[in-house]
Protein backbone atom coordinates (compact mmCIF):
# COMPACT_ATOMS: atom_id res chain seq x y z
CA UNK A 1 0.00 0.00 0.00
CA UNK A 2 1.60 3.33 -1.18
CA UNK A 3 1.64 6.65 0.55
CA UNK A 4 -1.19 9.17 -0.57
CA UNK A 5 0.90 11.81 -1.93
CA UNK A 6 0.64 15.04 0.50
CA UNK A 7 -1.79 17.85 -0.36
CA UNK A 8 0.14 20.63 -2.15
CA UNK A 9 -1.84 24.49 -1.07
CA UNK A 10 -2.57 27.20 -3.61
CA UNK A 11 -2.05 29.88 -1.23
CA UNK A 12 0.63 32.93 -1.92
CA UNK A 13 2.57 33.83 1.09
CA UNK A 14 3.64 37.68 1.00
CA UNK A 15 6.50 38.46 -0.93
CA UNK A 16 7.50 40.77 2.10
CA UNK A 17 9.86 38.90 4.52
CA UNK A 18 8.47 37.67 7.47
CA UNK A 19 4.92 38.41 5.97
CA UNK A 20 5.51 41.97 7.44
CA UNK A 21 4.12 44.82 5.22
CA UNK A 22 6.32 47.93 5.29
CA UNK A 23 4.42 51.00 5.34
CA UNK A 24 6.57 53.81 4.54
CA UNK A 25 5.19 57.35 6.47
CA UNK A 26 5.64 60.57 5.54
CA UNK A 27 5.62 63.61 7.83
CA UNK A 28 3.36 66.49 7.24
CA UNK A 29 5.35 69.51 6.35
CA UNK A 30 5.49 72.45 8.75
CA UNK A 31 5.06 75.83 7.48
CA UNK A 32 6.98 78.78 9.62
CA UNK A 33 4.92 82.20 8.21
CA UNK A 34 6.40 85.30 8.96
CA UNK A 35 4.57 88.45 7.72
CA UNK A 36 5.83 91.63 8.01
CA UNK A 37 4.35 94.95 7.05
CA UNK A 38 6.40 97.73 4.65
CA UNK A 39 5.94 100.95 3.30
CA UNK A 40 5.09 102.53 7.38
CA UNK A 41 5.51 105.80 7.99
CA UNK A 42 8.10 104.46 10.11
CA UNK A 43 9.26 100.99 11.75
CA UNK A 44 9.83 99.43 8.34
CA UNK A 45 13.64 98.44 9.64
CA UNK A 46 12.00 97.47 12.90
CA UNK A 47 9.28 94.99 10.93
CA UNK A 48 12.10 93.72 8.10
CA UNK A 49 14.99 92.64 10.60
CA UNK A 50 12.81 91.45 13.67
CA UNK A 51 11.43 88.86 10.77
CA UNK A 52 15.24 88.18 10.00
CA UNK A 53 15.88 87.44 13.38
CA UNK A 54 13.27 85.04 13.79
CA UNK A 55 14.35 83.19 10.95
CA UNK A 56 17.26 82.60 11.45
CA UNK A 57 16.16 81.24 15.05
CA UNK A 58 13.96 78.98 13.23
CA UNK A 59 16.37 77.81 10.94
CA UNK A 60 18.67 77.67 13.42
CA UNK A 61 17.43 75.70 16.33
CA UNK A 62 18.31 72.02 17.16
CA UNK A 63 15.02 70.51 16.34
CA UNK A 64 15.19 72.19 12.78
CA UNK A 65 14.85 69.57 9.67
CA UNK A 66 15.42 71.31 6.20
CA UNK A 67 12.96 68.65 4.72
CA UNK A 68 9.74 69.24 6.85
CA UNK A 69 10.32 72.97 8.30
CA UNK A 70 9.51 75.40 5.53
CA UNK A 71 10.36 78.88 6.74
CA UNK A 72 8.85 82.16 4.36
CA UNK A 73 9.88 85.60 5.53
CA UNK A 74 6.40 87.72 3.89
CA UNK A 75 6.12 91.41 2.93
CA UNK A 76 2.95 92.44 3.20
CA UNK A 77 1.08 96.08 3.11
CA UNK A 78 -2.82 95.10 3.83
CA UNK A 79 -2.79 92.91 6.84
CA UNK A 80 -6.06 91.03 4.95
CA UNK A 81 -3.33 89.74 2.85
CA UNK A 82 -2.81 86.99 5.54
CA UNK A 83 -6.01 85.24 4.92
CA UNK A 84 -5.02 84.47 1.60
CA UNK A 85 -1.79 83.68 1.80
CA UNK A 86 -2.03 81.63 4.55
CA UNK A 87 -4.27 79.81 2.55
CA UNK A 88 -1.99 79.59 -1.10
CA UNK A 89 1.02 78.65 0.92
CA UNK A 90 -0.74 75.39 1.94
CA UNK A 91 -1.74 74.41 -1.39
CA UNK A 92 1.87 75.24 -2.61
CA UNK A 93 3.17 72.92 -0.90
CA UNK A 94 0.88 69.96 -1.08
CA UNK A 95 -2.46 70.74 0.35
CA UNK A 96 -4.31 69.99 3.23
CA UNK A 97 -3.54 66.48 5.12
CA UNK A 98 0.29 66.74 3.56
CA UNK A 99 0.58 70.50 4.99
CA UNK A 100 0.20 71.96 8.16
CA UNK A 101 1.11 75.77 9.79
CA UNK A 102 3.42 75.26 13.14
CA UNK A 103 3.80 79.14 13.19
CA UNK A 104 2.14 82.71 12.08
CA UNK A 105 4.28 85.73 13.21
CA UNK A 106 3.27 89.03 12.71
CA UNK A 107 5.83 91.85 12.95
CA UNK A 108 3.83 95.25 12.41
CA UNK A 109 2.25 97.91 14.42
CA UNK A 110 -0.71 97.69 16.46
CA UNK A 111 -3.07 98.39 19.03
CA UNK A 112 -5.95 96.92 21.21
CA UNK A 113 -7.44 96.59 17.73
CA UNK A 114 -5.00 93.98 16.76
CA UNK A 115 -1.84 94.23 14.28
CA UNK A 116 -1.89 96.99 11.83
CA UNK A 117 -1.08 97.59 7.91
CA UNK A 118 0.46 100.09 6.24
CA UNK A 119 -2.56 100.17 4.01
CA UNK A 120 -6.07 100.15 3.95
CA UNK A 121 -7.46 96.94 5.20
CA UNK A 122 -9.89 95.07 2.29
CA UNK A 123 -11.95 92.68 4.59
CA UNK A 124 -13.48 93.29 7.66
CA UNK A 125 -12.26 96.51 8.55
CA UNK A 126 -12.67 97.49 12.33
CA UNK A 127 -10.50 100.55 11.78
CA UNK A 128 -8.99 101.65 8.43
CA UNK A 129 -5.83 99.57 8.88
CA UNK A 130 -7.11 96.87 11.10
CA UNK A 131 -9.52 93.91 10.42
CA UNK A 132 -12.09 93.09 13.23
CA UNK A 133 -12.10 89.09 14.26
CA UNK A 134 -14.79 88.18 11.63
CA UNK A 135 -11.80 88.83 9.33
CA UNK A 136 -9.18 86.75 11.24
CA UNK A 137 -11.75 84.26 12.28
CA UNK A 138 -11.79 83.08 7.99
CA UNK A 139 -8.11 82.39 8.34
CA UNK A 140 -8.39 78.29 7.38
CA UNK A 141 -4.66 77.52 8.97
CA UNK A 142 -4.48 73.84 9.30
CA UNK A 143 -2.63 73.90 12.47
CA UNK A 144 0.05 71.82 13.50
CA UNK A 145 0.15 70.80 17.43
CA UNK A 146 1.26 72.91 19.61
CA UNK A 147 1.13 75.59 17.14
CA UNK A 148 2.15 79.20 17.82
CA UNK A 149 0.48 82.44 16.35
CA UNK A 150 2.24 85.99 17.87
CA UNK A 151 1.73 89.32 17.10
CA UNK A 152 4.95 91.32 18.27
CA UNK A 153 3.38 94.83 17.64
CA UNK A 154 1.94 97.25 20.28
CA UNK A 155 -0.53 96.49 22.96
CA UNK A 156 -2.33 92.91 21.12
CA UNK A 157 -2.28 91.48 24.96
CA UNK A 158 -2.36 94.86 26.79
CA UNK A 159 -1.71 95.19 30.16
CA UNK A 160 -3.30 98.99 30.26
CA UNK A 161 -6.73 99.14 32.73
CA UNK A 162 -10.40 98.53 31.23
CA UNK A 163 -9.08 98.25 27.38
CA UNK A 164 -9.55 95.09 24.81
CA UNK A 165 -7.34 92.06 24.90
CA UNK A 166 -6.95 91.40 21.33
CA UNK A 167 -5.01 88.09 22.16
CA UNK A 168 -7.50 86.73 24.20
CA UNK A 169 -10.59 87.60 22.01
CA UNK A 170 -9.04 85.88 19.31
CA UNK A 171 -7.45 83.15 21.11
CA UNK A 172 -11.59 82.44 21.85
CA UNK A 173 -12.35 81.98 17.68
CA UNK A 174 -13.01 78.47 16.78
CA UNK A 175 -9.97 78.70 13.91
CA UNK A 176 -7.78 79.04 16.59
CA UNK A 177 -8.97 76.76 18.97
CA UNK A 178 -6.03 75.07 21.36
CA UNK A 179 -3.39 77.48 19.41
CA UNK A 180 -0.78 79.51 21.30
CA UNK A 181 -1.64 83.15 20.81
CA UNK A 182 0.98 85.88 22.20
CA UNK A 183 0.65 89.04 22.51
CA UNK A 184 2.56 92.23 23.94
CA UNK A 185 1.91 93.67 26.97
CA UNK A 186 3.12 97.38 25.97
CA UNK A 187 4.54 99.55 23.13
CA UNK A 188 6.97 97.69 21.21
CA UNK A 189 10.32 98.51 20.52
CA UNK A 190 13.86 97.26 19.29
CA UNK A 191 16.31 95.05 21.05
CA UNK A 192 19.33 93.25 20.62
CA UNK A 193 17.61 90.76 23.21
CA UNK A 194 14.17 89.32 23.42
CA UNK A 195 14.04 89.91 27.50
CA UNK A 196 15.54 93.12 27.89
CA UNK A 197 15.67 96.88 26.20
CA UNK A 198 18.76 97.21 24.53
CA UNK A 199 19.06 99.03 21.28
CA UNK A 200 21.73 101.94 19.95
CA UNK A 201 21.97 105.66 18.84
CA UNK A 202 22.50 104.44 15.62
CA UNK A 203 19.21 102.87 15.35
CA UNK A 204 17.07 105.75 16.95
CA UNK A 205 18.84 107.61 13.90
CA UNK A 206 17.12 105.12 11.60
CA UNK A 207 20.53 103.11 10.60
CA UNK A 208 22.47 100.08 12.10
CA UNK A 209 19.83 97.67 11.30
CA UNK A 210 22.41 95.21 10.01
CA UNK A 211 24.52 94.89 13.02
CA UNK A 212 23.19 91.97 15.58
CA UNK A 213 20.20 90.46 15.97
CA UNK A 214 16.46 92.70 16.12
CA UNK A 215 14.00 92.06 18.47
CA UNK A 216 10.27 93.62 19.19
CA UNK A 217 9.93 93.87 23.12
CA UNK A 218 7.57 96.06 24.84
CA UNK A 219 8.47 98.31 27.09
CA UNK A 220 7.72 100.99 29.66
CA UNK A 221 8.16 104.62 28.60
CA UNK A 222 11.21 106.88 29.18
CA UNK A 223 13.57 103.73 29.12
CA UNK A 224 15.38 104.67 25.75
CA UNK A 225 18.41 106.63 27.55
CA UNK A 226 18.99 103.26 29.30
CA UNK A 227 18.39 101.25 26.50
CA UNK A 228 21.23 103.24 24.63
CA UNK A 229 23.70 103.67 27.05
CA UNK A 230 26.19 100.73 25.82
CA UNK A 231 26.16 98.80 29.01
CA UNK A 232 23.70 95.71 28.32
CA UNK A 233 24.41 94.26 32.11
CA UNK A 234 22.69 97.81 33.14
CA UNK A 235 20.00 97.80 30.45
CA UNK A 236 16.11 98.05 31.70
CA UNK A 237 14.35 94.89 31.11
CA UNK A 238 11.64 94.55 28.82
CA UNK A 239 7.99 93.80 29.85
CA UNK A 240 7.30 89.90 29.42
CA UNK A 241 4.29 88.90 26.45
CA UNK A 242 1.12 86.90 27.10
CA UNK A 243 0.10 83.68 25.97
CA UNK A 244 -3.36 82.88 25.59
CA UNK A 245 -5.09 78.88 24.97
CA UNK A 246 -8.50 79.54 24.28
CA UNK A 247 -9.16 82.03 25.75
CA UNK A 248 -7.58 81.61 29.24
CA UNK A 249 -4.10 83.04 30.26
CA UNK A 250 -1.71 80.27 30.23
CA UNK A 251 1.76 82.26 31.27
CA UNK A 252 2.86 85.76 31.13
CA UNK A 253 6.33 85.31 29.68
CA UNK A 254 8.91 86.38 27.77
CA UNK A 255 9.32 85.35 24.09
CA UNK A 256 13.03 84.01 24.40
CA UNK A 257 11.11 81.06 25.58
CA UNK A 258 10.97 80.50 21.74
CA UNK A 259 12.63 82.83 20.29
CA UNK A 260 16.39 83.80 21.45
CA UNK A 261 19.24 83.74 18.74
CA UNK A 262 21.48 82.79 22.42
CA UNK A 263 19.87 79.13 22.42
CA UNK A 264 21.59 78.66 18.94
CA UNK A 265 25.16 78.77 19.81
CA UNK A 266 26.72 75.51 19.48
Amino acid sequence: MGIPPRPVSTARTSTQENNTQHVKITRKKQLFLLFYTTDNSRGDDLMYFSAKTRRFNIEKASWFDKDIHLVFSIPIQDIAEIITTVSSSINKRGGVGKVEVKEISIFSHAWYDGPTGSAPCTVDPVSEKQMALSGWSTINAQWAPTARFVMFGCNTASDDKDVRVFAKDLSECSNFQNVQVWGQTGPAKPSFYPNKRDSSVLRNMGTGWTVNTTYMVASTPGDGFAATRGVPLFSPPALPMKKFINGVLIETAFQNQFNDHRNNVN
